[in-house]
């Protein structure tokens, strides 16, 4: 059976990522993941975009991003 292709960010998703660490500073992450877990990313510009990005990939993720 074929390995299904892993999946990666969309451009905007990258970008509102980005954005949001650069609001955020060195504990972007952090953030981040209190945001996603008490669901405050919700009230976030471009929110939805965050809450994809935790529903497709999981905070775990997160931890191994470099960007």
């Amino acid at each position: 059976m074929p390995k299904k292709p892993k999946q990666e960010l969309t451009l905007e998703q990258l970008e509102r990522l980005l954005e949001f660490k650069a609001e955020h500073g060195r504990y972007w992450k952090d953030t981040l993941r209190h945001m996603w877990m008490n669901g405050q990313d919700a009230n976030q510009r471009d929110g939805g975009l965050l809450r994809q990005i935790r529903n497709n990939f999981g905070p775990t993720w997160l931890n191994n991003f470099k960007g």
